[in-house]
């Protein structure tokens, strides 16, 4: 397929291009669909900013009377809370069978499907008062708990959704055309290549800098002296979506606790940049020793153990494989 040469909706573009071989490829595809359709109210909202009453009323959905806090104990903006309720309602209410939903809004909720699905709702929800570029994360994980699809959709000057699976990564772009006869869709822009440079890109390093250890900052100087730009916002979506277009690195160190949690946002990334032939790091720092672990090293998550470890932490890097493997040359 010629990457400019269709613009077909999502859901054609998943039948075409999801083998019959693949298992319960319909029950995936509902899934992905049910999920993207529901980010369309999301970026109404965000739009709307904290003043989202509309679409509480139309989607009966209550306003939060209380401080919720997330796992880190966190305040939780009110767009975090309602976009993890108008996705979760969109599934609940839907055909979709799951084995279960799980989000840092929420304890998992439990199904009987075959599919488990991990949703972090706003990633870089603190951006959303100062109009900077936030997304929601998600990874689909088959019956043995191994993750099988991740996509995002970032909601910028835009909203676009990208998608991995089967070895392909795939971006499309949400038309809301005023002669549009239908409702709002993501159309097919382009399949995804990451570059893969060791010089000349961008690196986005976050953590508390005053807490790193000396590989940490000699890392971040090896990067700076090979001409990588500081592109850093807060937005693990946000950044991640620019490595995708021009290559470089994330980077989230442990300074001294590691906050970035791995089956909400890790994972799902680090199956899009695996699929796009880059890498993805795990790094822990535990007693002045380094241990780091790759995405395979990871316990499958599954029905049974959703709920034990669903919030689990590591710090990281992943981006393009060879500016990933000069951390391994420290």
């Amino acid at each position: 397929m010629n990457a400019k040469s269709e613009k077909i909706k999502l859901s054609r573009w998943l039948e075409r291009y999801i083998p019959h071989s693949f298992p319960n490829k319909g029950e995936i595809i509902e899934i992905i669909e049910t999920i993207a359709e529901a980010t369309i109210p999301v970026r109404g909202l965000l739009e709307r900013g904290i003043t989202s009453r509309e679409i509480e009323h139309r989607m009966n959905i209550k306003r939060p009377t209380y401080d919720s806090k997330n796992i880190f104990e966190e305040t939780q903006i009110h767009e975090d809370i309602l976009t993890h309720s108008i996705i979760l309602k969109a599934l609940n209410e839907g055909n979709v069978s799951f084995s279960f939903i799980a989000s840092e809004e929420s304890e998992p909720v439990l199904g009987d499907g075959t599919f488990g699905i991990t949703i972090d709702p706003v990633d870089g929800s603190s951006n959303v008062a100062v109009n900077r570029t936030v997304g929601t994360i998600v990874g689909i994980y088959n019956e043995m708990g191994k993750i099988v699809c991740g996509f995002y959709v970032l909601y910028g000057i835009f909203t676009n959704l990208v998608l991995a699976i089967n070895g392909k990564v795939a971006e499309f772009i949400l038309d809301t055309s005023p002669y549009s006869m239908t409702f709002y869709h993501y159309v097919f822009q382009e399949l995804k290549i990451m570059p893969n440079k060791e010089e000349k890109s961008i690196r986005c390093v976050g953590g508390d800098i005053t807490q790193w250890i000396d590989k940490y900052k000699n890392y971040e100087k090896l990067l700076m002296n090979r001409r990588f730009k500081d592109r850093y916002s807060g937005s693990f979506v946000g950044d991640f979506h620019a490595i995708v277009n021009y290559g470089g690195i994330y980077a989230y160190f442990p300074s001294p606790n590691p906050k970035i949690r791995v089956y909400y946002e890790w994972l799902p990334l680090a199956f899009i940049t695996k699929s796009l032939e880059g890498e993805f790091i795990a790094l822990e720092y535990l007693n002045k020793k380094e241990k780091i672990k790759y995405i395979e090293d990871f316990e499958p998550l599954k029905r049974d153990n959703v709920k034990k470890i669903h919030s689990l932490t590591y710090g990281g890097i992943l981006g393009s494989k060879k500016a990933v493997d000069l951390y391994l040359t420290l």
